[in-house]
């Protein structure tokens, strides 16, 4: 059985997103503390709130919850977790039938 590597401190902040349904996508950047080399970004519903690669969250399009999860490396040993909430009405594009 392998064990886990010892991790020393690291954590992602904020904690918590909170915005309102926007017309135009919010872009909020994670920020990293502590002893992070080559972290990792997943939405649990990227119809709620997308991350990228750098841990640039785009949200604000469509009401609801989701969790953004950031692992310390590949390996997924320690992860931490941040909460978007968008509240309001969805953002219907102009275009499209109503």
């Amino acid at each position: 059985m392998s064990q886990q590597p010892a991790t020393a401190y690291w954590d992602v902040f904020p904690k918590l997103i909170r915005v309102s349904t926007s017309d135009y996508p919010q872009e909020i950047p994670l920020s990293l503390r502590g002893d992070v080399a080559s972290p990792l970004f997943f939405s649990s519903n990227p119809m709620i709130a997308e991350v990228d690669e750098n841990g640039i969250v785009t949200c604000g399009m469509q009401p609801g919850a989701t969790i953004i999860i950031v692992g310390h490396s590949e390996e997924f040993f320690s992860i931490r977790y941040v909460q978007v909430e968008v509240y309001g009405a969805p953002v219907i594009s102009e275009g499209l039938p109503t």
